[in-house]
């Protein structure tokens, strides 16, 4: 069975050990694909957002994006920074291409769902909120949100 099967079926276990192995080794495996060289330049990219040195992060991750389209993590970091600088229609379309690439990326979708609450489409929140959920089950943040969204919808 393909390890990726099998963490996403983990994902949905009883067992929160379980649940966590999976999760971890889903960011790895996500991380890790573009390879050393990009990996190196994705790490100093989450390092100046963690120092909230932003415009710097941005040119990173920008970089990483032209020169590795396909590497999803790359995008994912991208996204999840313009959500940091309010740019939410930007990270709502680079979600949208990490979950073409990795229709799974709970991450993605979590940060698809918050960009959409954000601007304040509660009903297409709530959906990609439900799409998460369906992937992580036990993560109950997603259900927070659909709350929050439906409190919006009143």
């Amino acid at each position: 069975m393909d390890k990726t099967v099998q963490y996403l079926q983990d994902l949905k276990s009883e067992d929160p050990v379980a649940r966590e192995n999976a999760t971890k080794a889903l960011w790895l495996l996500w991380h890790r694909q573009g390879g050393e060289e990009m990996e190196r330049k994705l790490d100093e990219g989450i390092r100046l957002m963690e120092r909230e040195q932003l415009d710097d992060a941005l040119i990173v991750f920008q970089t990483l994006v032209e020169k590795c389209p396909d590497f999803s993590e790359a995008r994912n970091k991208l996204a999840t920074l313009l959500f940091f600088m309010g740019q939410y229609d930007e990270s709502v379309k680079e979600c949208e291409e990490v979950l073409r690439q990795i229709p799974h990326h709970f991450g993605a979708l979590n940060g698809l769902g918050m960009c959409l609450f954000e601007l304040k489409r509660f009903e297409e929140a709530i959906l990609i909120f439900k799409k998460a959920l369906e992937i992580q089950p036990h993560a109950t943040i997603n259900a927070v949100y659909i709350a929050r969204c439906r409190g919006g919808l009143n």
